[in-house]
């Protein structure tokens, strides 16, 4: 799975992250938190090949090393930012485009590709949208289609960025329970520390592009270690063998 070792990187004079080292557990979903500005969308950024360096391995691979195709077919990427020229895409289409690292060079997409990025439109709960263009969806629901072909690529990583935003409370627990059940590894960037408390099995936290602590849940997700990071109180419970946070 991923290594991280002594990974550093600036904007110009401004250090983002500050020889960082992790270790991601594999088939385990991770969440990254901290306040905005830690690093932690950098990080995933870096994960994604976004940024090439000597610093991560994938299963044992220097990540630099692995071609583009490789990679998509092992490990699929949802982004915070998304292209506005997909505008007048259909969602169906979007969605089949998570087929595209298992299509020949000149090759149609098959009729299984179609049947597997349909049966994810399905999942995701986005089925009646297949014939919008993607400009006329709310926020939300442009969401749900990235998700959607996310998981249509099959892959056996998922590193998502803010997955949640613009997300209904309902899609956003459903979002969550779907990845628990994925087989993979999800490595996720999460604001909500109570999804995080109560879903993820994994919590790096990090503060000015360091990683303070790794750990279950119970063990990052604490008020000693929150309070002075994000200056609020939190209180914490268990419940049916639930994790739960409150701020």
């Amino acid at each position: 799975m991923y290594e991280v070792n002594s990974l550093s990187f600036s904007y110009g004079k401004r250090q983002i992250l500050d020889d960082v080292k992790l270790s991601f557990p594999k088939h385990k979903m991770t969440a990254i938190i901290g306040p905005n500005g830690c690093g932690k969308s950098t990080l995933l950024g870096h994960l994604s090949q976004l940024h090439p360096t000597d610093a991560i391995t994938l299963d044992g691979v220097p990540l630099q090393t692995i071609d583009g195709p490789t990679f998509s077919r092992k490990v699929a990427v949802l982004a915070q930012m998304h292209d506005a020229m997909i505008d007048d895409f259909l969602v169906k289409d979007i969605v089949l485009m998570g087929r595209y690292p298992y299509k020949s060079h000149f090759g149609n997409y098959t009729a299984e590709d179609v049947a597997i990025a349909q049966s994810y439109m399905d999942q995701v709960g986005v089925s009646h949208l297949a014939e919008e263009e993607m400009g006329h969806l709310s926020g939300g629901e442009r969401q749900r289609v990235f998700i959607a072909k996310a998981l249509t690529q099959q892959t056996e990583v998922l590193l998502l960025d803010e997955p949640t935003n613009h997300l209904d409370m309902k899609y956003k627990v459903a979002l969550m329970k779907e990845l628990q059940n994925f087989s993979g590894t999800s490595i996720v960037v999460l604001h909500d520390l109570n999804l995080a408390a109560r879903y993820c099995d994994h919590i790096v936290l990090m503060k000015d592009g360091k990683v303070l602590k790794t750990g279950a849940p119970q063990e990052v997700l604490t008020p000693e270690l929150l309070e002075p990071i994000f200056e609020v109180p939190f209180h914490v419970s268990m419940e049916e063998g639930v994790y739960h946070l409150y701020y």
